[in-house]
């Protein structure tokens, strides 16, 4: 709870990471990089994809106790329908690509991600899906809860990374 508060308190740049796992073809690790008042950006790379489009989401619990699957729900403080990254679940991150190598890239600036303060999300999951997000464009009442982004592929929690 310390390590928290003062997040919560920093006048830092708040560097967190995520290992992805729960998965024997797809692994990658993403950082999330934030300065006070400023917006969060979200690197890394993401391999064993199918080429395409995958859902990528913050989902409520960095529990993995049962995989990715005891993860809940995308992070959605504010009880919206899912949509893009723009509107919708403040977990929606909408969809990374993988080449034709399998490889996401993933590069995003999120203003509505936080690393630091009451809705930080630090300590909650991260889960990349095996479907495009349709970003709650379907015709069908899945669309609105998850972007119909199908199976959880690979999963991990967002931690803060230690700057020692």
């Amino acid at each position: 709870c310390s390590k928290v508060k003062s997040i919560t308190e920093a006048q830092e740049t708040t560097v967190a990471q995520c290992i992805l796992a729960h998965s024997d073809s797809v692994k990658g690790s993403i950082l999330l990089i934030q300065a006070p008042g400023t917006p969060t950006l979200i690197k890394g790379t993401i391999s064993g994809l199918t080429p395409g489009k995958h859902g990528f989401h913050v989902h409520e619990f960095g529990d993995m106790s049962k995989g990715c699957e005891s993860m809940g729900a995308h992070y959605n403080p504010d009880g919206n329908d899912h949509g893009n990254e723009d509107s919708g679940h403040v977990g929606d991150l909408g969809n990374i690509n993988a080449g034709n190598d399998g490889v996401a890239v993933v590069k995003k600036i999120s203003k509505r991600i936080d690393l630091l303060g009451d809705r930080s999300i630090i300590g909650r999951g991260l889960v990349v899906h095996e479907d495009p997000d349709d970003l709650g464009q379907g015709d069908d009442a899945e669309s609105l809860k998850t972007g119909n982004a199908g199976k959880r592929l690979a999963c991990g929690v967002i931690v803060i990374r230690d700057s020692k």
